[in-house]
């Protein structure tokens, strides 16, 4: 239960009101990497350079202020009118400047660092968000909030995602305890180590990470190594949510606990991957289908 204290604290805070909006401006806030970000005023011309981050900036009512943002920005529907500025690696900086932020999102660990510098050196407010918690998730919600003035729908916002989040841990953690192999991609095989947040997700689960050891956040293992390790279930995140047939590549491997049992799952990557407060359905997701595994032996 490693969010377990920061978001008591944090569900703290908001019943307190300590996160409710200043009365002063200019309007300052500390982004992921520490660093105060201050605004004359709320933010009007928003760019998003994350997915994530554009759903985050619809949810708390700012959407209509998103003027730019990047490829597989699709959720919600009217982030698909939002006029692109590139990908998560790749900035058309013409069009950037074009159209005046005053504030850009950026992904910490997502968008290339020496892009996201070229961005502030041409003078413009960059907010370096990393979500990398459930708890941090729901600061994010709140940081966003007042830097564009949505205070009130921010902090709401993640007080219902904190309490949510705190009811799934509560409906899981601590049942029997099952090995899973997490599969991001098939070939080659990629899956996640013990820092990713679905890792920690596998945990408020009541599941163990076969790979958590690993060094590297997303490495690359190979079929023998998944063997060696024998999951009582194998899960893929897939973008569909099912359609891709993400696991036919296990059918003859029965010497897998997972395999021999049918303790195959596919759920929606799209979900737990992007970091904002639709990771709660994929939690909920993750958790069912372990919870099916563990029960069916």
């Amino acid at each position: 239960m490693k969010d377990y204290l920061p978001i008591c604290a944090l569900l703290s805070a908001l019943s307190s009101g300590w996160l409710t909006p200043a009365d002063a401006a200019p309007v300052q806030v500390l982004d992921d990497t520490h660093t105060q970000i201050q605004l004359e005023a709320p933010a009007q011309r928003i760019i998003s350079l994350a997915p994530n981050l554009t759903e985050i900036l619809f949810l708390i009512g700012a959407g209509d202020r998103v003027v730019g943002t990047v490829d597989h920005s699709d959720y919600p529907p009217a982030a698909l009118q939002v006029p692109r500025v590139g990908s998560h690696s790749r900035f058309d900086f013409e069009t950037i400047l074009r159209l005046q932020p005053d504030l850009i999102l950026a992904w910490e660990s997502g968008n290339p660092v020496a892009l996201v510098t070229r961005l502030e050196q041409l003078g413009l407010t960059v907010y370096r968000a990393e979500p990398a918690t459930l708890a941090l998730i729901a600061s994010t919600l709140v940081r966003i909030g007042k830097l564009t003035g949505n205070d009130k729908m921010a902090n709401r916002l993640a007080g219902q995602f904190l309490k949510e989040a705190e009811s799934i841990r509560k409906t899981f953690y601590g049942k029997k305890l099952i090995k899973v192999f997490y599969q991001v991609w098939h070939d080659p095989l990629i899956t996640l180590n013990g820092n990713h947040l679905v890792s920690r997700l596998l945990e408020d689960c009541g599941a163990s990470n076969v790979f958590a050891d690993l060094p590297d956040i997303a490495p690359t293992v190979s079929r023998e190594s998944v063997i060696s390790r024998n999951p009582a279930a194998i899960i893929a995140g897939d973008g569909t949510g099912g359609a891709h047939r993400a696991l036919d590549h296990w059918a003859n491997w029965d010497q897998v606990n997972a395999v021999a049992n049918g303790h195959l799952y596919i759920v929606n990557s799209d979900h737990l991957h992007r970091h904002s407060p639709r990771i709660l359905e994929g939690m909920r997701e993750l958790c069912q289908v372990i919870d099916r595994a563990r029960g069916s032996g």
